[in-house]
């Protein structure tokens, strides 16, 4: 069975100073509106000395609770994050750290290893969000959330459950810190802010040597990032090349990135691009998706062009399984199995009778784009990665890099 615990707390119960929250099961019974959470939260909030992160799911966007999260946030002095749902959501906020989990920059991985309070807000807080747990080992935690589960994906999700709307919860907490007079500044500084921009800038800077005949991801992703219009949707798969896609992709809106990793499993995010690029009807999707999971689907180049849908697909061909490949070598095996060679991937496309370009150097995804803007069929950028560059969260996690 779920566990709740009771929201209506004297002001240092959540941080453990005078009782522990940690009773009997007991479901919460809150209006939609919170208020009777707001008073618990409220109080923490207050404490002096309080280091809080909140880290917003896909309830905030759908409740559009983004403005209200980030005025609560300035008001307590909190950093904003975001699950990988969520991506793109605080971009804009210089105190905004980015994704939490597995793809979590390392300023922002101090960050919520520094923090005394999590509050997560319409976000599942699960295994991967979390790290476990191991993310923000000191914290106390609260959820926010219409749905709160006190058992998630083995885990054991907050210490504190406020089943309320995500946006009439903080409206209602700022509406209390207002009428207290408090506020802090946290741990913002200008400091703080410039580090953040300068991770955004340049989120991975460790050096590698670059075969011939290929690029580093990393720059790459930086550059198809700056070619493609913001407005633009952008599906992605969830191989390896996703640690480099997502953490090189910055300052776009939350509901135009869409990170397809249902089941773990590869080889989904081109149906899913091409449902969106017909929904969409304009040509303003990009694909960005593996070579292995590109094959397994290849054939619906041909639906793209008997349907005459349009969009633009950046195949990242490393010749192999990536992520089998970089699991192989950090444990010492010889990763052949998983190699299949760096097929023609561009050829196949104009096979197939839509446009095919194979990008082998930097500094050309500015023109192409150029080029594919003014011409009105779907095309395929076949991006010859180098598959000895593991991403930056496969060397923390596979190579034992700190």
């Amino acid at each position: 069975p779920e566990r709740m615990t009771e929201t209506k707390q004297s002001p240092h119960a959540l941080l453990g100073v005078e009782r522990s929250i940690l009773g009997k099961p007991w479901r919460a019974r809150l209006d939609p509106a919170g208020e009777a959470a707001a008073l618990a939260l409220v109080q923490t909030l207050g404490l002096d000395d309080l280091t809080a992160r909140i880290l917003a799911g896909r309830g905030v966007l759908r409740s559009g609770a983004g403005a209200a999260m980030e005025a609560l946030a300035e008001r307590c002095g909190a950093l904003l994050a975001t699950s990988l749902f969520a991506k793109g959501l605080f971009d804009h906020n210089r105190f905004g750290i980015g994704v939490a989990g597995a793809y979590a920059s390392p300023l922002a991985r101090e960050e919520f290893a520094a923090c005394d309070l999590l509050i997560g807000v319409g976000a599942g807080l699960g295994h991967y969000t979390t790290e476990a747990g191991y993310l923000y080992p000191n914290a106390k935690t609260v959820q926010i959330d219409l749905n709160p589960r006190g058992l998630y994906q083995g885990l054991r999700i907050a210490d504190m459950h406020i089943k309320a709307d995500a946006k009439a919860t903080a409206d209602a907490v700022l509406a209390k810190l207002v009428e207290q007079k408090f506020s802090s500044v946290g741990a913002r500084s200008p400091m703080l802010a410039n580090q953040i921009a300068a991770m955004a800038a340049r989120p991975d800077s460790k050096e590698f040597l670059v075969a011939d005949g290929a690029v580093d991801p990393r720059p790459a992703m930086l550059e198809l990032d700056a070619a493609i219009p913001k407005d633009w949707t952008v599906v992605c798969g969830g191989a390896h090349f996703a640690g480099i896609a997502v953490t090189h992709m910055y300052g776009r809106h939350a509901q135009n990135v869409h990170v397809i990793n249902d089941f773990g499993a590869i080889g989904s995010a081109f149906s899913v691009a091409i449902g969106m690029a017909a929904a969409r009807n304009d040509g303003k999707v990009l694909l960005i998706e593996g070579d292995g999971s590109l094959m397994m689907h290849i054939q619906e180049l041909e639906t793209l062009r008997r349907m005459g849908i349009r969009m633009l697909i950046c195949a990242v061909n490393d010749g192999g399984y990536g992520a089998e490949v970089h699991k192989f070598r950090a444990q010492g095996y010889n990763p052949a199995e998983s190699q299949h060679g760096r097929g023609d991937i561009a050829a196949i496309a104009r096979g197939f009778g839509l446009r095919g370009e194979k990008v082998n150097t930097l500094g050309r995804f500015k023109e192409l784009f150029a080029a594919h803007d003014a011409q009105g069929s779907a095309e395929l950028w076949d991006l010859h990665v180098d598959d000895k560059i593991p991403s930056a969260p496969y060397r923390r996690i596979h190579f034992g890099e700190l």
